[in-house]
Formats: structure tokens, sequence, C-alpha cells
């Protein structure tokens, strides 16, 4: 986990840094690579790595692997560019590689078992393909459901997943997520503001079967796409005394096909 102060340093590095290359809501990762004169590959890896900085003859270079779905200008390729000049521009990261007190090490997209420069190097990204003021302005003042996830995330060219994370910390509107994949929780994303209330799963265990996602899983193949009612029963056990229980709570669904996980997104009206 990164500290909150640690995230601070990286979120005002990544502004700095977006701020002098952007095109509306589009950071211009070819632009900034070419101003630092790093070079930078698209090329065929295997199952190698999704990305890779290297230090070499005095120069830095940028691997991005398209065998892991990393095509150039594609989300999950910029995510990963992204990620890759956060290696360079956070200190210890690039100063590490230059000297030798880190050995160049594979980057891969996984929610789980990530080292704590690999954490910063994610959050370096998220920072500089969203940049918080841009976000929020473009999260505002609309009726919330998933649609919204979706607008921005092709508005700043981001995978609907690292969108949903983003929005978890800096969106505008109270929000619980569960990633899954095979009626498995692997994930969880909670905005500060929605209610601190014990689940009714486990990382790493089944979801609940009322839930909307649960659901997909048992009846195969059947996608329920629009919002649903939801008690919050159905994910957790609220405290009998706290009200906001009350309030009506919907569910909706994201799937993706390409990579196989479903978001279960939840929020109050």
């Amino acid at each position: 986990m990164i500290l909150p102060h640690r995230k601070v340093q990286i979120n005002e590095l990544a502004k700095i840094v977006a701020s002098d290359f952007s095109k509306g809501n589009l950071t211009l990762l070819d632009e900034i690579a070419n101003n630092e004169n790093i070079s930078y590959y698209f090329d065929n890896y295997e199952d190698a790595f999704d990305g890779m900085l290297l230090f070499d003859n005095a120069n830095f270079h940028i691997h991005i692997n398209i065998d892991k779905g990393n095509r150039q200008n594609s989300k999950r390729g910029r995510f990963t560019f992204a990620h890759e000049l956060g290696h360079f521009f956070i200190d210890e990261h690039r100063l590490g590689l230059k000297y030798g007190l880190l050995e160049p090490h594979a980057s891969f997209h996984n929610l789980n078992q990530k080292s704590k420069i690999e954490e910063e190097a994610d959050y370096f990204a998220s920072c500089l393909l969203m940049p918080v003021e841009k976000f929020q302005q473009q999260s505002g003042g609309k009726i919330f459901s998933l649609d919204i996830l979706v607008v921005l995330s092709n508005s700043f060219q981001v995978s609907v997943l690292s969108t949903l994370i983003r929005f978890g910390e800096v969106g505008t509107h109270e929000i619980f997520a569960v990633v899954s994949e095979n009626n498995i929780a692997l994930w969880f994303v909670k905005s500060i503001d929605f209610p601190n209330w014990k689940f009714k799963f486990k990382i790493g265990d089944k979801i609940p079967p009322s839930t909307v996602a649960g659901e997909y899983f048992r009846m195969k193949d059947r996608k329920f796409t629009d919002i649903e009612l939801l008690d919050p029963d159905d994910w957790f056990n609220p405290p009998e005394e706290d009200h906001r229980a009350d309030r009506q709570m919907y569910e909706q669904c994201y799937y993706s096909d390409s990579y196989g996980y479903v978001i279960s997104l939840m929020w109050f009206k």
C-alpha cells in the first residue's frame, strides 16, 4: 500500500508532466518520451512482460509487449506506457536502474501481488492519464451509473477497470465495486465516503449468490447489464443502527469479454 504522503508526491509529479503534454483529456505519452529522449518499442515479447524500462549505454528504453494486448494507442498499451514512464519519472526508480541499485524487472498487469515500486508506477500512470481536475470535471453533475465510467474510459483512453480505480479515489459519487472472475472475488474498490460495512464475501472466495454478478455466474451466459435495485444485505452486513442502509442501493455489472472479469458496481441514489 502506498502511504498518503507518497501518493501526494507522485500525484503532483504526474500532474506537472501531464500539464505540459496533453490534448484535451488525452495525455500525449509519445511526446513525453521523446522530450526525455526515451526510446520506446512496441514489439513481440511473447509472455515475458507487459512492459519494461531498461537503462543501457547512457539512455533509457521502454519495451512494450504487443503479444499481451499492448498495442500502440490502445487503452491497455497506453496504461503500460504510462506505467513505464512512472518508473522513469519517480527518482528512486530511475536512479536505482541507472546506478544498478535496482535490477531491470518485468511489469505485468496484475491486480494482486504487486511490489511497492510496481504499485507506485501504477499510481503514477493513473494520475498521468487521468489528472484529477479534468477527471472530476468530466464525471460530476450527472445522474450516476456505470455509463459514466464507460464515458470516462473512452474520454481518457484508459480501461474501465483503471477508470473505476481512479474514480474510487477521486470520483464525484460514493461507490463500492467488486472485481470477480469465475465466481471468485479478486479485488474491491471503495470510495472513502462509502460506509465501512462488513462484507458478506472474502477475497478469494465465491461472491454472494443473490447479487447480480452471482446470478450471472450461476446462470451461464446470462449478462445482466441494466441497473438493478439492490438490498445492501446482499453484499454487506450493515449495523442495525446505521440508517444509511435504508437508502436505495443499486448494482450494475460490466463484463470484460477480453479478460474474463466482471465488475459489480454499487452505489446509492
